[in-house]
């Protein structure tokens, strides 16, 4: 059982301890049952709290150090985790109902203390720091003033805010509230100004109206870092991107610019429009940033179908805009561009591809679901309503949407075209790849194929008398069958930006994940099914010659079936991250083409590069260790990055792929998984890396 004991020693001589130095006086028991939640010495008595279901704050006598007594208690919902003792009175900051509360409590006869005013902060749940460091807890006796930073949710959202609170002789008054886009940490006065703090940013803040505090000044401390583009000896970083959100993300999207070599060093900046960054990519002195509507999802609401597309995406938002880049750290907007009637789908990471030198295309990124017999299932918020169709039932994130825009004039770019493979019920799209005006990806498609067992009879309908068993009506015969699902590969020719040909789509082994040779050799990543409907899951690396009709298997090459296993195509290399966790737990990246596997002789295995060989078979030619396998590879040039497990990346000079040279290596800070994809670097100038709210972290690569 639990037990909350006071005990008091004596200590002679601070300075001289030793054995049977220090002398126990008494002790107290109190609040049995209860857990210590927060105490604090003042003079002659001890303040101590302990909870269980209700908050007992005790205030014990130490007027005798040998006997210590309880002189009184009042008993107050929830907990405080900190007090403050201001002569007469005591200032706590705890927890109630799960909401942060300040609370002032009459102590001037301690037998019977008493709880004058209560000040609850936030609607319906509330965090704040000060119940864990009281740094945070910010109690100003000469101004009459308490200061709480908090977190919660409101009737209008996530809300990151700083309490104003009146201190007076018998009551707390919660006044206004300075908003932060991220948690604030601390705040303070200074002279006739707060000033408040948080992670990003320090606010001076004019308080002479405590009701409507008016921020006057604001020094940027740190920012939001989704992706990052390096030109030159400048970083261009841009936060706001659409996608998973994560905690704080808030406010307008913001390109920065910094120093490449001191990326927390801010040069120059151009706020963009309220919408969520989708894409970015540069050009030569021009970046083109896309922007647009995300979607998310919420249970449909099952409507009779009148035949009609019930989605109305008329008016989302596609914004295109020409950023110069020729006098940085100046970044002005050259020109714009917006589209309607394109939804981006949930994932909000669009790739951007290059067909010709004055045509960029946006391709929507993600999958596209499928769900059988579903009423329930995931839909874009942006959508109004939706009707229910025959199982299997659809839905798409956003993929197989090609946005082209003719930018050989930056400052009237224009929008060419769309292209949606996804109307069809096409599914699970790949990455894009372009080569010679084509852009290339892959969809995947499921059947439905009827079939009975040799040993059963024909199903019965639903609604016929069940002839095998006795006054019992058939209602619900699922049909007998297997779902087969295909991957195709998809074409688009952008010859004529304005009218895109999209040539018949062709049966591929798998997934695509690559090209070389100008797109005539596809590089896919997919499981042999056989015949007898065996399920082998293994999964195969496949070769296919593409002549812009058909596809043709070259090799395959079968991958091992530990996780994870990222294949990265750079032209006729092939990088493989391949796991050895039968080797003392360590894995290795396969890099490069692959012919016959080759035993890994590390204990952290190996990295091992492949290409295709004039004969028309993967042939391996090389590989290096890692001490953790490789969750993510991603190249820059002649630099390859391997993002390992543990989160370490570890960089190589791929110049040569058959023989990869470690030049680098580090654990970026903080304590989010970051995205390879949306980093940059160089060979001997290093690699930048996103860490979202944790900025920008650089992994310098030597020569």
């Amino acid at each position: 059982r639990l037990t909350t004991k006071l005990e008091t020693f004596s200590l002679p001589d601070p300075r001289s301890l030793r054995p049977g130095g220090v002398m126990k006086l008494g002790e107290l028991e109190i609040g049995q049952g209860e857990r210590l939640r927060a105490t604090r010495f003042d003079d002659k008595l001890v303040y101590v709290v302990t909870f269980f279901q209700i908050d007992p704050l005790w205030v014990v006598d130490l007027s005798d150090a040998a006997a210590p007594r309880i002189a009184g208690s009042v008993d107050v919902p929830g907990w405080s985790t900190f007090i403050a003792p201001l002569g007469q009175q005591l200032v706590t900051v705890g927890i109630e109902s799960n909401r942060v509360a300040v609370s002032l409590f009459d102590v001037a006869n301690p037998a019977a203390p008493a709880l004058l005013s209560r000040v609850r902060l936030g609607e319906n749940y509330s965090w704040s720091e000060a119940n864990w460091d009281e740094k945070a807890f910010s109690v100003l006796p000469e101004a009459g003033l308490i200061l709480v930073p908090f977190t919660g949710a409101t009737t209008n959202g996530y809300a990151s805010r700083v309490q104003l609170i009146d201190l007076k002789a018998t009551a707390l008054v919660a006044r206004g509230v300075i908003e932060h886009p991220f948690q604030p940490r601390r705040a303070t006065l200074y002279g006739d100004r707060i000033l408040s703090l948080s992670g990003w940013e320090l606010l001076s803040v004019d308080a002479t109206d405590r009701d409507h505090p008016l921020v006057r000044g604001t020094t940027m401390l740190a920012w939001p870092v989704d992706r990052v583009i390096l030109h030159g000896n400048f970083l261009l970083e841009l936060g706001g991107t659409a996608g998973w959100d994560w905690w704080g993300n808030a406010g307008n999207p913001v390109l920065r610019v910094a120093a490449a070599d001191s990326p927390d060093q801010l040069l120059g900046q151009l706020e963009l429009t309220n919408l969520p960054v989708l894409s970015a990519t540069q050009r030569g002195s021009r970046l083109y940033i896309a922007q647009g509507q995300q979607g998310w999802f919420y249970p449909p609401v099952p409507l009779a179908d009148d035949g009609s597309n019930a989605t109305d995406q008329s008016g989302a938002q596609f914004l295109l805009t020409v950023v110069g880049l020729d006098a940085l750290p100046a970044v002005p907007v050259l020109g714009q561009v917006q589209t309607k009637g394109v939804m981006p789908g949930f994932s909000g990471d669009w790739q951007a591809l290059w067909p010709k030198p004055d045509v960029v295309v946006f391709v929507g990124a993600g999958f596209n679901w499928w769900w059988r017999r579903c009423l329930e299932c995931p839909v874009p918020l942006a959508v109004d309503t939706i009707s229910v169709q025959p199982w299997p039932f659809f839905w798409g994130g956003g993929g197989g949407q090609l946005l082209a825009f003719d930018v050989s004039d930056a400052a009237s770019p224009q929008f060419a075209s769309t292209v949606n493979l996804s109307t069809n019920t096409w599914w699970s799209f790949s990455q894009a790849f372009t080569a010679e005006g084509l852009v290339y990806l892959s969809h995947q498609t499921s059947e439905f194929l009827p079939w009975v067992l040799p040993a059963s009879p024909t199903p019965t309908s639903p609604g016929a008398v069940d002839a095998t068993v006795t006054n019992v009506t058939v209602t619900n015969i699922a049909p007998i069958g297997t779902w087969v699902s295909r991957s195709y590969l998809d074409v688009v020719d952008y010859a004529d930006a304005r009218n895109p040909t999209v040539r018949q789509p062709v049966n591929i082994p798998g997934t695509l994940n690559g090209i070389s040779q100008q797109g005539s050799v596809l590089y896919t990543i997919g499981t042999h099914w056989t015949t007898n409907q065996a399920t082998a899951w293994t999964q195969f690396l496949d070769a296919s010659a593409y002549d812009g009709v058909a596809a043709h298997l070259i090799d395959s090459l079968a991958l091992p079936t530990t996780w994870p296993l990222p294949v990265l195509a750079v032209e006729t290399n092939l990088f493989i991250g391949v796991p050895d966790y039968g080797n003392g737990g360590g894995s290795g990246v396969v890099y490069g083409p692959i012919g016959p596997i080759i035993p890994l002789t590390a204990s952290s295995g190996s990295n091992d590069p492949a290409t295709t060989s004039a004969a028309g078979k993967f042939t391996r030619s090389g590989s290096v260790a890692l001490t953790m396998p490789a969750s993510a590879l991603a190249n820059f040039g002649a630099l390859l990055a391997a993002q390992q497990t543990d989160n370490i990346v570890v960089l190589f000079d791929a110049s040569d792929g058959a023989a990869l040279r470690q030049v680098g290596q580090s654990k970026p800070t903080g304590c989010l998984w970051f995205n390879l994809g949306h980093a940059d670097g160089a060979l001997g100038r290093g690699l930048w890396v996103p860490l979202g709210a944790y900025g920008v972290e650089k992994i310098p690569a030597g020569p």
